[in-house]
């Protein structure tokens, strides 16, 4: 190759002046508004079913796996509630609404306690609270559970049937469809009786200026309770003498059941003042999304929800434009690092994630109901694997231009723009299922390729599965990560590149720790 020649003194070299991108962190974040160069290296556009690793490379997301249906699941038939109820010490049971039936989850199989106890198709709330499981909608008013009986009126309920209920400072406490807000008489042994909601008694109510959109109990000091509305929030407290002042600078809610309760705050969505889903810290109301484009496409006028489970808010939504009425995409923010990843459903599944709930009373497992059918999903799996299911994983990175190059010397390279001629890529990656794919594109897709690397290799590699010196076959648990090399086409050649990394597969779950790009800079055209 011939010795190019240039204006710039950084390209004046006899020999080829050779650059290296290294892509060390997959960490960083998703990012899909800014323009590349405020973009970090480690920010990508898109992130599927790919999770970080400590070192800064990143592992095929866990798999989820089927865990309840009826016989025949219906479609259109979907779980208008799903929560997890304890009584006792440690008796639980994961209770369901479907077409206006409570069910619970019966082994595989979903059981109907009581037939026609709710409205059909109303979606509806609940909290475990009392050795019962209070159950309200906007329609049917306060109802109760108990494992093993049938459902039940309780004997006072608040005087407008409100859409949910929650539990804090010794009370149950009403809010949804209205401006009032409801609570209970202290103790749970109070609240069956005929005077539970009665103000003659210690219960109490109270209008705020809009109607409510959700609840976070006992936040932020565990005294109070922060109620939401369309266009503020506000802190209601000193009950029963009750009263509420305006928190400073609050969001509105517009999704009630997005809101979840996490270690660093309340995650929630929010259309006023500003379209976003929001943390607030108990001080700071921090906009998630300013950097996403995704939350222009969430769907306001279908079912919304969140949840929160170590450390990672799920986001359960309706796409606009999608085509369907039911949530159809989950978004999961990464609170350690500060990102957002996308979970898509497996495709042969065919089916979504709709209502979810947290097994707090068990082992913290996150189960979702179908948003079609009569189904559970376990939706973080406990064990680790990718249950029989392949996981389809999708990272893509902005795109890169010579600055984001580091000479292969040291130290970064100073000039933008530059044509590269990309020579080699290294991976170095652990599996041993499946397939690596990595599609690399020149200057906004003028120019492409790709390359697949299988990690299920037939017969024995050198040195890897085989020693040459000692004639040892490596038993399978002690086989080390691998480092790969390929050659890039002569017409990989450009001024800005961006690289897709795609792994779908059952069994162990692919982990990618590093990826190098070798290039070298040409003169300018």
């Amino acid at each position: 190759m011939s010795t190019y020649k240039t204006n710039r003194a950084i390209l004046d070299k006899d020999e080829n002046l050779e650059l290296i991108l290294e892509l060390l962190s997959f960490s960083g974040g998703e990012n899909t508004i800014s323009e590349d160069q405020d973009t970090k290296a480690n920010e990508a556009r898109v992130i599927e079913n790919w999770d970080a690793q400590s070192v800064g490379g990143m592992i095929r997301s866990k798999g989820f796996k089927q865990v309840a249906a009826t016989a025949v699941p219906a479609a259109g038939q979907e779980l208008d509630l799903l929560m997890h109820h304890i009584e006792g010490v440690s008796t639980t049971r994961i209770y369901g609404v479907t077409e206006g039936d409570l069910v619970y989850k019966n082994g595989a199989v979903l059981t109907v306690q009581s037939a026609a106890a709710f409205t059909a198709a109303k979606l509806s709330h609940g909290v475990s609270k009392g050795d019962k499981a209070w159950i309200t909608n906007s329609t049917d008013n306060l109802l109760y559970a108990t494992i093993g009986a049938g459902i039940a009126t309780p004997a006072d309920q608040p005087t407008a049937a409100r859409e949910r209920i929650y539990y804090n400072q010794f009370r149950l406490i009403a809010e949804g469809g209205g401006k009032t807000i409801y609570g209970s008489r202290a103790g749970t042994g109070n609240w069956t009786a005929a005077d539970a909601w009665s103000l003659a008694n210690d219960a109490w109510n109270i209008d705020l200026p809009d109607n409510t959109r959700g609840c976070a109990p006992g936040f932020p000091s565990g005294q109070e309770t922060a109620v939401f509305t369309p266009f503020s929030a506000y802190s209601v407290f000193n009950a029963p003498n009750i009263t509420y002042r305006k928190i400073p600078h609050a969001r509105g809610c517009c999704a009630p059941y997005s809101i979840a309760q996490g270690d660093e705050g309340i995650f929630f969505m929010s259309e006023h003042p500003t379209l976003g889903v929001f943390l607030w810290d108990g001080t700071n109301w921090i906009d998630l999304t300013a950097f996403n484009d995704f939350v222009d496409d969430v769907n306001l006028d279908q079912r919304i929800y969140g949840v929160y489970r170590n450390k990672k808010y799920y986001f359960i939504y309706n796409e606009t434009g999608s085509g369907v009425t039911y949530p159809n995409r989950v978004k999961i923010y990464d609170t350690g690092l500060g990102r957002w990843m996308g979970r898509p459903v497996n495709s042969s599944v065919a089916d979504n994630f709709g209502y979810p709930t947290l097994l707090r009373y068990d082992n913290n497992e996150l189960y979702a109901a179908s948003s079609r059918k009569e189904v559970l999903y376990e939706l973080e799996t406990t064990d680790n694997s990718d249950e029989t299911e392949n996981t389809e994983a999708n990272y893509k990175t902005k795109d890169f231009s010579s600055a984001d190059f580091s000479v292969a010397g040291g130290g970064r390279f100073p000039v933008d723009e530059v044509r590269l001629k990309l020579e080699k890529l290294v991976v170095t990656y652990f599996g041993l299922a499946g397939s690596i794919t990595i599609q690399w594109t020149a200057d906004r897709g003028a120019i492409s390729g790709s390359k697949t690397i299988t990690m299920s290799a037939t017969g024995d590699l050198i040195n890897t599965t085989f020693n040459v010196n000692s004639s040892l076959l490596v038993a399978l648990s002690s086989i080390p990560d691998k480092t790969v090399t390929f050659t890039f086409p002569n017409k990989a050649v450009g001024r800005r590149f961006n690289f897709q990394i795609l792994n779908s597969a059952t069994g162990e779950r692919v982990k990618i720790r590093r990826i190098k790009i070798h290039a070298i800079a040409l003169e300018e055209a």
